[in-house]
């Protein structure tokens, strides 16, 4: 019998003894990692494909007319907020903000004890897709490839993108969370 990593002996069978706390820190990290990088790479793959194949062609209607495929840049936010505003303040509010912001989920991510799935998984999603979006805006001039639009009648969204689902679902996912209220001690 080989001892296990605490020292009690064991089986020596993988898996055997407790999970160290350590092991549990890398593990949501690689997790959380993941989660940021499937999140980006959809987001940044799905818009590689709409903008060869929607760019200065007419609009698609697909599922029964609910939705529509539009590839469209926005300068701005959601619904082209911001986008009247000097080159320099659209990077500032739209690059470094977003990148500040970023790097202190990213840090939280890292730092915090005890996070829960519901709370790792929610902010992973939103790193994703602001990240994805962040890409844009740094590799496309300013500018955000969108391409979704969903509506029926004359009730519709905004046209959006993955990276503005993942964001959506990360905050959903957060508010739902179990772990949601409860005080998380710091590292």
């Amino acid at each position: 019998m080989s001892p296990n990593r605490d020292g009690s002996a064991g089986s020596g069978s993988v898996g055997s003894g407790p999970v160290s706390r350590a092991d549990r820190r890398a593990f949501k990290a690689v997790a959380a990692l993941l989660i940021v990088l499937a999140t980006a790479g959809w987001d940044q793959g799905t818009k590689a494909i709409a903008r060869a194949r929607l760019e200065g062609r007419p609009p698609v209607y697909a599922v029964e007319r609910l939705l529509l495929l539009r590839w469209v840049e926005n300068e701005g936010a959601f619904l082209s907020l911001g986008a009247r505003l000097p080159r320099l303040a659209r990077m500032a509010v739209f690059v470094a903000f977003p990148l500040v912001v970023l790097t202190f989920m990213v840090g939280f991510l890292l730092r915090r004890q005890g996070i829960g799935w519901g709370t790792l998984t929610g902010l992973s999603l939103i790193v994703g897709g602001g990240a994805g979006n962040l890409i844009d805006r740094i590799f496309r001039d300013g500018r955000v490839g969108d391409f979704l639009l969903l509506g029926a009648g004359r009730f519709h969204t905004g046209i959006f993108n993955v990276a503005d689902l993942a964001v959506l679902a990360g905050c959903v996912v957060l508010l739902v969370s179990p772990s949601r209220g409860r005080h998380v001690p710091a590292a």
